[in-house]
């Protein structure tokens, strides 16, 4: 899995507003996350059409979270930007010249790609802004199944 800037950013001004318990400028954010203001416009900006956040308009305005960061999961985020591990264009994405791919029927790893993208959604989906603010999830036990492989 491949996270993007648009989206590791996305979860830092996420988090930023969730710390900060109040509305934040775009210069604010900037500042708290060492970004150009163009960029944390660009991404409020999908964060806003997700309905993550809101604009307090008004001298005193800013962005504030639309509700409580334990309201507000991971996977909500990252899908702000449209994010998928295997869409139904993979194969040609992963093929030479935009040709098909030769495996395109009877491809043992479609589902494979598919399966992931399914374990990581729900992943996410199970962690919430809070959660990470607070310091992640503190059980000892593995949050993804783990799969041994020994050689002989």
């Amino acid at each position: 899995m491949r996270v993007s800037k648009s989206e590791e950013y996305g979860l830092r001004l996420v988090m930023s507003l969730a710390v900060s318990g109040d509305q934040l400028t775009i210069r604010e954010l900037a500042e708290r996350e060492d970004l150009p203001d163009t960029t944390v416009a660009k991404i409020v900006g999908r964060l806003r059409h997700a309905g993550l956040v809101e604009a307090v308009r008004g001298r005193n305005g800013g962005y504030t979270l639309t509700r409580p960061a334990g309201e507000i999961s991971l996977g909500t985020v990252v899908s702000a930007f449209e994010a998928e591990v295997f869409s139904s264009d993979f194969c040609h994405t992963m093929s030479p010249g935009d040709r098909p791919c030769v495996k395109s029927t009877g491809c043992g790893l479609k589902p494979v790609w598919r399966d992931l993208q399914s374990v990581i959604g729900n992943f996410l989906e199970g962690i919430t802004v809070a959660d990470i603010v607070a310091g992640g999830n503190r059980s000892h036990e593995p949050l993804l199944p783990v799969v041994a492989i020994t050689h002989p």
